[in-house]
């Protein structure tokens, strides 16, 4: 019988301590900063634990135990009332902060710029943003009419109408296509003669601005010269004719 009690006795003891550890083992950990139960999985509210918001104790974004409602977008918690935010020198943008921001840190933000707001230069000023160098082109500030938002390097096309200044300060040979070895010897600035931006061809001579003698030009090959009927001379073609046209010649 003293055995039969002493046996009943364990089985009590050892039922009991198994029950102690059912109930630890249902019971919510208090400590816990990702869940309010063992096995709870975030990942099923949309809205998943990831990088800094690993770390966030539960009560940072779930005010009072509420759990219902809380917003899932980045900007209604960042907006410096529940969490930080946009500081006041910040690209001008939307609100989306995962556009350009990731989960593990605001710095090294990849920038979208279809979430960018404002003109250019106020980010591209080379205080935010790399901006214009000290040997770019005298133009308005407005990148967009000459760059895209990919690359600085490559100007897919030159707006003309940004450029401010002399087109030869530009087109001098290293930064644009300049005059050729074989160019007319002038002083002249480009649209004098060049009426367009577009082609270089169809140039309109302004005669009063070319420097040197008529026949450094009127050759025959870079411009119509003497023709195999014309009269025998060694005068310049300004002895005898204008500029407006080759006729009518006047006879000296």
């Amino acid at each position: 019988m003293k055995a039969t009690r002493l046996t009943l006795t364990s089985i009590l003891l050892l039922l009991s301590f198994s029950f102690s550890l059912l109930v630890q083992a249902a019971t919510p950990d208090t400590d816990s900063h990702t869940s309010t139960e063992r096995g709870f999985d975030h990942f099923t509210t949309g809205f998943p634990l990831i990088g800094r918001h690993e770390f966030v104790d539960c009560s940072d974004c779930h005010f009072n135990s509420q759990f219902k409602g809380t917003p899932l977008e980045c900007f209604r918690c960042h907006n410096e009332s529940r969490s930080s935010g946009k500081h006041p020198q910040h690209v001008i943008s939307s609100d989306f902060c995962d556009d350009c921001h990731s989960e593990f840190t605001w710095s090294g933000a990849k920038y979208d710029h279809s979430n960018a707001q404002g003109a250019c230069q106020n980010c591209h000023n080379n205080i935010i943003a790399v901006g214009k160098s000290a040997s770019h082109i005298t133009s308005t500030p407005l990148c967009e009419d000459c760059h895209n938002t990919i690359t600085f390097t490559h100007v897919p096309r030159v707006d003309h109408s940004a450029v401010i200044g002399s087109c030869e300060s530009c087109h001098n040979g290293v930064i644009a296509t300049g005059k050729h070895a074989q160019h007319i010897t002038t002083l002249a600035s480009c649209d004098n003669c060049h009426l367009t931006t577009t082609t270089w061809l169809g140039a309109n001579i302004d005669h009063s601005t070319v420097s040197g003698a008529c026949s450094s030009c009127h050759n025959n090959v870079i411009a119509t010269g003497k023709s195999q009927d014309h009269l025998m001379t060694t005068e310049e073609c300004g002895f005898c004719h204008t500029t407006n046209a080759w006729l009518p010649a006047i006879t000296p």
